[in-house]
Order: C-alpha cells, then structure tokens, then sequence
C-alpha cells in the first residue's frame, strides 16, 4: 500500500467539513474519506486521522467538528438584570409538539448522533433521547415520567449502529422503559448495510452477544465485526430521519403553533421595552 500523505488527507478532510458547513463528526469524516478510497479502512487510519485533524484544529488550520465534550460548565451569570430580561424573549419557546395525534421520541445510540439530531428536529421540537449504551436506571425512570401523563399514542424511533451490543441495548432499553406503544428501528438494519454497501469495522472481541448475533445473520462466528450508523453519508441521515418523523408531524397545526410562539414572545419583547433601565454606574 502507498504511504499516505497525511497533509493531503487533512485537505481533503477540510473539503468535506466544509461542504457539510461544519456540521460533521469526525466519524463521519472518517467514513467519507474511506469510502472514497482516500485513506484505508482501519482502526489505525482513524486514530492517526484524529490525530493529525486535532494538529490542525490546534493550529487554526482546520474548521470545527462537532465535539459534544466541548463546553464551559459554569453557573449562569448576567451583567444586570436588564440583561437577563432582554434574553427572555429569545428564549421563550412553546410545545411545538402540542396539537399532534402522537407523541414521538427519537433515540439516538450515540452523543454524536444527538448533536445533530436536535439541530434537524429543533423546529418540529421532537424530543431526542440518548441511550449511551445499558443507560442507568434513573434516566430510564425520567423517561418514564415523563411519557407517564402522556394520553397520545407514544412513539419511538430508534437509530443505533448494527452490531449484537447495538441490538441487545435497543431491546434492553425498549424493555426497561416500558412505555412505548409502537417502536421502530430506523437505523441501522442489516437490509440497509447491504443497501448502502456500508463497510463493516471490526467488532468487540469477547461479546457474549455475538455468537447468536452472527448465527441470526449468517455472520462468521470466528469474526466479530459492526455497522456504525456514522457510515452513512450525512446527508443521507439527515433524510431518513426527517422521513421517518415527517408522518407524524401535521404541518398545519405546527403552523398555528408557531404563530402563538411568535405572538407571545412579541408580547415578552413588548414587557421588556418597558423595562426600566438601571442608572448608569457612578
């Protein structure tokens, strides 16, 4: 195999970001650039991707990825209350969920997935659920609270790599939650790795899970391997999750929805003009 020439994968890696307007992973990227025939598909390749992408970043010469580690935890604070008012208007939002025949919920496998889940959903404001593998028993008990009053149908979509710990986590959850009247499996399905022609990665040796996994699919027993949702071309993701809600989402009501949003909020703003400004520091 030809020696790779890591400066000009880290340009290729920049067109990618950039055609996507940053909104990618590194997986993603990865995947973009494997399949592409740019650098080869191997756990190496990607550890030394990440590495020379984070060399970059560093020296300002690469955009951002998406990175939900990324952020500054620290107590709210404002200049004045003034400041604070002012926000309210932005913030204020209504349940733009409210009005629709059923309650869904999409659950993503992965923080990655999250990241841009909420982005794509944000104005049919479909909550997202992040399973992280076998999830503690105390978020299984927020999502239970919180669909407990629900008197719509409730409904989840899941998207999740194909492998036996994504299937065993998906049936896991799906059973400790207990409060979903109709669950499907958008992604990943072993009809749409072989659609996509998606390429495998090596899988978790020592898996409990595999041998019946590889035995359900005609897999080698001998060689574990998975499917990782980031495969897909992101725009393609994008597509398939907005198919899989649109059904569910009346237009029309939404419409109303929004227009009450922008009426109050305009109301928010109104209160906030009348705000009496504090005097001017001595």
């Amino acid at each position: 195999m030809a020696r790779i020439r890591w400066a000009e994968v880290v340009e290729r890696a920049r067109e990618v970001v950039l055609g996507y307007g940053g909104d990618v992973t590194l997986r993603q990227t990865y995947y973009k650039l494997t399949m592409a025939g740019v650098i080869p598909h191997t756990a190496s390749s990607y550890k030394h991707l990440s590495s020379h992408l984070a060399r970059a970043r560093r020296e300002d010469r690469f955009p951002d990825l998406i990175d939900t580690m990324r952020r500054v935890h620290e107590p709210p604070a404002w200049e004045d209350a003034t400041e604070m008012i002012g926000q309210v208007p932005g913030w204020f939002r209504l349940d733009r969920t409210r009005g629709q025949e059923v309650a869904l919920y999409v659950a993503a496998e992965k923080d990655t997935l999250r990241a841009q889940f909420t982005g794509w959903l944000d104005e049919l404001g479909i909550p997202v659920i992040v399973v992280r593998g076998y999830g503690s028993q105390s978020y299984v008990q927020v999502v239970r609270d919180r669909t407990a009053t629900e008197t719509r149908e409730v409904r989840l979509a899941y998207f999740g790599d194909f492998d036996a710990s994504g299937e065993g986590i998906e049936q896991d959850w799906i059973a400790r939650t207990g409060c979903w009247d109709t669950v499907e499996r958008v992604l990943l399905t072993n009809e749409q790795r072989i659609a996509y022609g998606l390429p495998p990665t090596e899988g978790k040796k020592g898996d409990p899970r595999w041998s019946a996994f590889a035995a359900k699919y005609g897999f080698d027993p001998a060689r574990p391997v998975q499917w990782e949702v980031e495969a897909l071309e992101r725009n393609e993701l994008h597509a398939l999750l907005m198919a899989a809600v649109e059904p569910y989402v009346d237009r029309e009501i939404l419409a109303e929805v929004l227009a009450d949003e922008q009426r109050q909020r305009a109301q928010l703003q109104t209160f906030v003009n009348g705000w009496p400004r504090p005097p001017a520091s001595r």
